[in-house]
């Protein structure tokens, strides 16, 4: 079975970068390396929706500028396509398998 790396998404408002006219960006799924930049471009940063910026720059390879001037339904797109690459679980430092969350409710 092939799995594919990359999600392409469209547009719902394209975005301006210089010269060139944006309509669809693709999200890649991240390898170890991309989440060791990750980590170190997020280390101190609380705020979430910063945190969400990063990600989804990193992870589009578009400037953080592009991201912030984009919609927020396509950034809301990005960030649930990110959030589906990852296991639903809460992973152990320890690389033990990951346990479910907690029920809050």
């Amino acid at each position: 079975m092939v799995q594919h790396r990359n999600k392409r998404l469209p547009l719902s408002a394209p975005i301006t970068m210089g010269d060139q006219t944006l309509t669809e960006v693709s999200v890649k799924k991240p390898k170890v390396k991309d989440l060791k930049t990750l980590q170190d471009a997020l280390a101190g940063i609380e705020d979430q929706l910063e945190q969400g910026i990063i990600m989804a720059a990193v992870l589009t390879d578009l400037p953080r500028e592009a991201i912030e001037d984009m919609d927020t339904d396509d950034f809301t797109a990005i960030s649930e396509v990110i959030a589906g690459f990852f296991p639903k679980g809460t992973a152990s430092a320890t690389g033990a398998p990951s346990q479910p969350k907690p029920h809050t409710g």
